[in-house]
């Protein structure tokens, strides 16, 4: 289940290194907000997933935080969409540290003693990508698993593809399209103020009103003679993460 603070647009706290703030409506209107979140949540298995394609060497798998570093040290450009990166979901600069392993955040010239730097490093990058996940209203993962089956390994990368097809093919409502229906909800949002709003709200809201149309729908079925054996609304206020 998503922070309960990113859903409502407030920043969580991470291990006393930086705060991670949810994104807005607003901020996905960027051209790159798709290039910031991907950057930051690429996975191990996507990575490993990269090398098939390329026909790369996997047995000199890069970690997550391992390839963050070596894109930043060797593409300039790059470079600064990983800042622009981190600056949308920390507010604060990054300065890295590549051969070192170490992202320092915050300004360094207001730092007074190495002491007071605050290093974001391979151990606790996992845990900090997850949070940026769930501030994009995302499901976390679990850490890879070194003696994974192979052939579990090779089910799961055939479903990864699958998915990166549907996804090719533009299947479900583009964000136009779901933030319109959003402001014809009669819930108090509108074009005016929807921007404000954190962006991981936005499926919540979706699915929350899609399950009260359901229901509404359902019972009226059976008001007007419909088989209550065919027909058994659901409820549709729930957790819906315990479905």
């Amino acid at each position: 289940m998503t922070n309960i603070n990113f859903l409502y647009g407030y920043p969580v706290e991470f291990k006393n290194l930086c705060m991670v703030y949810p994104p807005r409506v607003c901020d996905s209107f960027n051209k790159n907000f798709y290039l910031y979140s991907q950057i930051l949540t690429l996975s191990q298995e996507e990575i490993e997933d990269e090398y098939v394609e390329k026909e790369l060497d996997i047995s000199n798998l890069l970690t997550p935080f391992e390839y963050l570093l070596n894109t930043a040290y060797n593409d300039p450009t790059l470079k600064q969409y990983i800042k622009d990166a981190f600056f949308l979901f920390t507010h604060e600069p990054v300065t890295f540290l590549c051969e070192q392993k170490q992202i320092i955040i915050g300004d360094i010239s207001e730092v007074e003693s190495v002491e007071g730097l605050r290093i974001l490093k391979e151990e606790d990058y996992f845990e900090f990508q997850n949070l940026v996940r769930e501030a994009l209203g995302r499901k976390t993962i679990e850490p890879p698993n070194p003696n994974e089956d192979p052939r579990v390994k090779a089910i799961k990368a055939k479903a990864r593809y699958r998915d990166k097809i549907k996804a090719k093919k533009g299947q479900g409502l583009s964000l136009q399209a779901t933030l319109s229906s959003i402001c014809c909800m009669g819930i108090g949002i509108t074009p005016l103020n929807i921007g404000e709003l954190s962006y991981a709200i936005i499926p919540v809201l979706m699915e929350t009103y899609q399950a009260k149309e359901k229901y509404e729908l359902d019972t009226d079925c059976l008001l007007a003679g419909a088989d209550a054996k065919k027909i058994k609304p659901k409820y549709w206020i729930r957790n819906f993460d315990n479905n």
